[in-house]
């Protein structure tokens, strides 16, 4: 990377359906389904970028996430905090390829590095999303909001 600081940055899907952690089950079988009620659950997504050892930029919002969203995200959020001394990370998601977000990124004087298919372990951010995902598991009483204030 040549001396630049790595930026990664990925996304992150919610599901907003309460899961059972403790029921019975035959010896060795994980107990794991939907506690009864509406069917109809929302999923909320996280943006975010990782700078060092900082959880940064993140950005919570109902849906999914498309080249819109993506965009919007990298042009008010991380766009201002680059410079020619960053290196983004990201995987090969169709819309970080756009044409658009590729624009946005380099003409902050960043480099752009896309990682191989299937390469999640190349992306430290994927830990903090699991990790928010666990504490969010352990401390249902706390929003998603609530645990990423106190992740970081």
């Amino acid at each position: 990377m040549g001396g630049k600081t790595p930026v990664y940055v990925d996304e992150s899907g919610f599901s907003n359906a309460a899961l059972r952690r403790y029921g019975y089950a035959p010896k060795g079988i994980k107990v794991e389904d939907k506690i009864s009620g509406s069917h109809r659950y929302t999923s909320t997504s996280l943006i975010a970028a990782r700078i060092g050892d900082s959880f940064t930029a993140p950005v919570l919002f109902e849906g999914a996430t498309d080249a819109v969203v993506f965009n919007a995200w990298l042009a008010q959020m991380l766009c201002p905090l680059l410079t020619d001394q960053h290196v983004v990370i990201m995987d090969n998601a169709s819309f970080h390829k756009g044409s658009e977000t590729v624009g946005l990124i380099t003409q902050t004087g960043a480099s752009l590095l896309f990682l191989p298919p299937y390469a999640p372990e190349l992306n430290p951010i994927e830990k903090d999303f699991a990790n928010i995902k666990r504490n969010r598991q352990y401390n249902p009483q706390l929003s998603i909001d609530q645990i990423i204030k106190m992740y970081n």
